[in-house]
């Protein structure tokens, strides 16, 4: 593939000459991290990948397949995706005209065993477990290096934020880590498929050739929560993923489906911790801070982040 290198904001881009839809931008590189934003448009065939380091995934928008030794697992915003180092694998797009946009972030093995270690994880359990679930924190920690201003562009600043973000990747898998069985996946591809429909849990059944019960019951089994907590969730983070270029907060809640600028301002600040508006104002920026940072010298919070 022919690519050609643009540069700006302390950034490189590698654009496809044929496809300029597809790139990925170089957002930051140290002794401890390389970070890397990639934007990958739906590709009909699967294609086989090799990494030579350990590199978590954070998607951030659509739908991607990894498939390995006979496996698939399906990976948007909801699961962080591990994947080792040296391995052949493949990458599909299983819903067609999505893509899929993410964080791929290569820590040092130093990095990666001290993380290990914190959250009493070995490396390897980590990377051969391939995925789990991501907590709505992880989201946006990811949103808030993906819009990191160039006045915060500087080394360390990105290194703290980094490491707070691989920290929130590492906690310990809950229980309901691992594959989805085909009805999950079917159920999810339909999700992604009829983004922005108002599906009720028999249409979603209907389709997918179950019973609303048996639906949702195995649907919670499998990831832990419960399907409509996790339609409710790609909401949120297509919102995350919104908010930052949105003049119209209260017409974005009605298309992610709210009810009004008020329901969604209450459900972006249960799960965030911030409003639509301070997230919109403030991620990118030094301003930015978690619920826990709040009343904290901003010194003491970068102190806690790293």
């Amino acid at each position: 593939m022919a690519l050609k290198a643009l540069s700006g904001a302390g950034q490189i881009a590698l654009v496809s000459v044929a496809n300029p839809t597809m790139y990925r931008v170089l957002l930051h590189e140290s002794r401890g991290a390389r970070v890397v934003n990639c934007t990958t448009p739906f590709l009909e065939a699967s294609r086989c990948c090799w990494e030579p380091h350990h590199q978590i995934v954070l998607t951030y928008s659509g739908l991607l397949s990894y498939e390995l030794g006979g496996n698939r697992w399906l990976i948007d915003t909801s699961r962080t995706l591990f994947i080792e180092r040296c391995v052949e694998y493949r990458t599909q797009h299983t819903v067609a005209g999505i893509g899929h946009a993410a964080l791929y972030i290569s820590p040092s093995s130093e990095l990666l065993d001290e993380l290990g270690l914190r959250h009493g994880n070995s490396v390897n359990s980590v990377f051969t477990a391939r995925s789990w679930p991501s907590t709505m924190r992880l989201r946006l920690l990811a949103k808030h290096i993906l819009n990191l201003k160039p006045d915060a562009d500087n080394a360390l600043l990105r290194d703290e934020w980094v490491i707070r973000t691989l920290s929130e990747a590492f906690h310990p898998a809950p229980p309901s880590s691992g594959r989805s069985p085909k009805l999950v996946e079917r159920t999810k591809e339909l999700l992604h498929a009829r983004f922005g429909a108002h599906l009720s849990l028999k249409e979603i059944a209907d389709e997918i050739g179950v019973s609303p019960a048996y639906l949702t019951q195995e649907f919670t089994r499998c990831e832990g929560t419960p399907l409509y907590r996790y339609q409710l969730q790609l909401r949120l983070s297509r919102a995350l993923l919104d908010l930052p270029n949105c003049n119209d907060i209260t017409g974005l809640a009605l298309d992610l489906g709210f009810s009004n600028h008020s329901h969604f301002t209450s459900v972006f600040r249960k799960a965030f911790g911030v409003t639509p508006s301070e997230y919109r104002s403030r991620i990118g920026s030094r301003r930015f801070l978690l619920k826990e940072d709040r009343g904290l010298p901003f010194g003491e919070a970068r102190r806690r982040a790293a």
